[in-house]
């Protein structure tokens, strides 16, 4: 059984604790003056006692949310995610075009197009595919193999998608299947640590993560990139944009262009 927890923190205590860096499944909304922060967590009582010894947050609200239930719910409500190349559903569109259509039920893994970081990063790729032609790509973090799956449409080249969630490789398996996508070649691994890339350049790396990972993998993006190459990273809060543009300017990556919606933006870098 999981838990969804709810409350409310300054945007003080937001980056002076850096709470991104405790929890993976979470969620920010501006509230006035203050962030909502919902946390999706399957050991309640834990992860409660520790907010309140780090937060001290001083009210909270709790609901229990079955896992298969809520995918179920989502798979429901699904509304169609439009790009300017895409659409992406959870359910099969007999209306749309195969072409330019994925299909991406919800499921264990990050990943359905419906998250505003999801959403700007295939925006991003999509406006980069017109300005560049590219021929070697890397999914870091793949989830449900979306990112990926964008790639492969719009390039016609071979994708290497990575991650270290068991249910990931599970999702991009499916989801292959399911898209009738057969040049998307899965990896389980930590970041880039697996023999598999040893000597492999790219032209362009692709990572929806969140800072704390965006920064740590910040060597590993450069050692391989090929010069000139591009990454495009999301997952990132607009209060955090300063900070990752500094942080990969040390390291001769260019800032090309970013996109944000509300709270949540997508960059792309240039390998000087």
């Amino acid at each position: 059984m999981f838990h969804k927890i709810t409350f409310s923190i300054s945007e003080k205590k937001l980056k002076k604790k850096k709470i991104l860096d405790f929890f993976e499944n979470i969620v920010f909304e501006k509230k006035n003056k203050y962030w909502q922060v919902q946390i999706i967590t399957s050991n309640y009582s834990r992860d409660l006692k520790f907010l309140n010894l780090i937060f001290r947050i001083k009210k909270h609200q709790c609901i229990e949310i079955s896992k298969k239930n809520w995918v179920l719910s989502t798979f429901q409500k699904d509304r169609p995610v439009k790009t300017n190349f895409f659409t992406i559903s959870q359910n099969q569109l007999k209306i749309i075009s195969t072409k330019n259509f994925l299909k991406i039920p919800a499921s264990t893994a990050f990943g359905t197009g419906k998250h505003f970081s999801t959403l700007l990063i295939i925006k991003n790729i999509e406006w980069l595919s017109k300005k560049k032609k590219l021929f070697s790509f890397l999914d870091l973090g793949t989830g449900t193999g979306i990112l990926a799956f964008v790639l492969v449409k719009i390039y016609k080249k071979k994708i290497i998608a990575t991650d270290i969630d068991i249910e990931s490789e599970k999702c991009v398996n499916l989801n292959k299947r399911t898209n009738s996508i057969n040049n998307v070649f899965f990896v389980k691994c930590r970041d880039f640590h697996t023999s598999y890339l040893n000597r492999k350049k790219f032209d362009l790396i692709v990572s929806n993560l969140l800072l704390s990972p965006l920064k740590k993998n910040i060597v590993n993006f450069c050692r391989y990139l090929k010069s000139g190459g591009f990454v495009i990273v999301s997952g990132i809060l607009k209060s955090q944009v300063n900070d990752m543009i500094s942080h990969y300017g040390k390291f001769n990556l260019k800032l090309v262009k970013y996109n944000y919606i509300n709270d949540w933006v997508s960059i792309i870098f240039k390998k000087l």
